[in-house]
């Protein structure tokens, strides 16, 4: 959401609550943990409630917020003494099951996820923010401090990784299934 065209906006906790899910599922994709990733967009909530900000006029809120929580993240990383690897969680996170979606909709959403989870950090990073924050590519080059042909070169590599990944997890499916269905088409 952009601020107003000439009126700097105030931007407090209440009003970043419209971007919670989106903040949030950016914190997942940076920390690869629920609990990190609540913790994250606690710290961006709490932050605004002690000093709400204000956005130039034609700033984008998101943005912004994208840009406060990566930094509260390599804050707590350097805290911690340790690199940004991220081990996602996978015993018992399911993302929730959309009603008529099918078992195989279920297995493909799962094997994007898993590669998107393989992707180096500036890679996840930037295909997230692109691909599901809805950011352009100017504003992922400001949140992430590099040029936009960075971006979109990390972006296009991100993408050619995750087809790659996907196109090998989901082979072995297809292989299992064709005896099947020879089997079933020789009677």
């Amino acid at each position: 959401m952009l601020t107003h065209a000439h009126h700097p906006v105030r931007l407090d906790a209440e009003r970043a609550l419209r971007h919670l899910d989106r903040l949030y599922g950016f914190a997942l994709s940076i920390a690869g943990d629920r609990h990190e990733a609540e913790d994250l967009v606690q710290d961006v909530l709490e932050s605004l409630v002690r000093r709400p900000r204000r956005l130039r006029a034609g700033q984008n809120e998101s943005a912004y917020l994208y840009t406060m929580l990566r930094n509260r993240h390599f804050d707590r990383l350097r805290a911690k003494g340790r690199r940004p690897q991220v081990e996602f969680e996978q015993v018992g996170f399911e993302p929730e099951t959309r009603a008529g979606e099918t078992p195989q909709a279920r297995a493909e959403q799962r094997d994007v996820l898993d590669a998107v989870a393989q992707l180096p950090l500036e890679h996840r990073e930037t295909l997230v923010a692109v691909d599901i924050a809805g950011l352009t590519y100017r504003e992922t080059a400001t949140l992430l401090g590099v040029p936009v042909g960075t971006v979109m070169s990390r972006l296009h590599r991100a993408r050619t990784k995750v087809v790659r990944t996907v196109g090998e997890t989901t082979q072995p499916r297809l292989v299992r299934a064709t005896p099947a269905l020879a089997v079933a088409g020789a009677g």
